[in-house]
């Protein structure tokens, strides 16, 4: 995803804040079970740093724009998403609010600033290593596979989101611990694969790392 692809996804589902329905869906008994085991498998997780391949298709011009990229999250609410020439933009969720930047410049955006779209910035956070019980909220939660990983499949609830996003997935590794693959499909039919690689543990993680640059 580019900036602007990145920033559209976001503003889209972040119209979902805004309606919260809380009905469980269907074979709520397999979703709870596959949020706690994947919960217990990242009880100790502290931080985690992976590098990603994306792929981007635009369902229009039916062409894929390719990009690499790596993710760092210090548990439990900090995010830093890079991606490398010749996209080189980085993003920042933390408790305080969004920002990101490029070679050019960047944004940050606070908390308060930010209040329709900062308990959707933590789907993100909440897809890679977070707390997954929180999505229930915004989405209709479904798992069509536990048989090497966990398929987990969020669907949004609200009919402003339904419009532009069509599912969020996220495919576990098999022992439940790292993230394989997180997939967005949207309504027009673009669709972003982000496959991740070999992950490093609870490695140290710079705290300059972790924070966004000045405003």
């Amino acid at each position: 995803m580019d900036r602007r692809h990145f920033l559209a996804i976001f503003a889209a589902l972040g119209a979902a804040s805004a309606t919260l329905s809380f009905d469980l869906p269907a074979h709520a008994d397999d979703v709870s079970d596959a949020l706690a085991r994947i919960a217990k498998a990242r009880a100790s997780l502290k931080t985690l740093t992976v590098p990603f391949t994306q792929e981007r298709t635009i369902g229009l011009l039916a062409s894929t724009v390719k990009s690499e990229g790596e993710l760092t999250m210090v548990r439990p609410d900090r995010l830093r998403w890079e991606l490398k020439a010749p996209d080189a933009v980085t993003y920042w969720i933390t408790p305080e609010g969004f920002s990101y930047a490029t070679a050019s410049g960047g944004a940050s955006v606070g908390k308060a600033a930010a209040a329709r779209f900062a308990a959707v910035l933590g789907d993100l956070t909440a897809l890679c290593g977070g707390d997954l019980e929180s999505l229930r909220k915004r989405y209709d939660l479904s798992v069509p596979s536990k048989s090497d990983g966990i398929v987990l499949v969020a669907t949004p609830k609200a009919d402003d989101v339904k419009k532009h996003i069509k599912s969020l997935e996220l495919l576990t590794t098999a022992d439940l611990t790292d993230l394989r693959r997180i997939t967005i499909e949207e309504k027009n039919g673009d669709r972003s694969v982000i496959t991740f690689g070999k992950a490093v543990r609870d490695a140290a993680v710079d705290p300059a790392k972790m924070a966004p640059p000045p405003k």
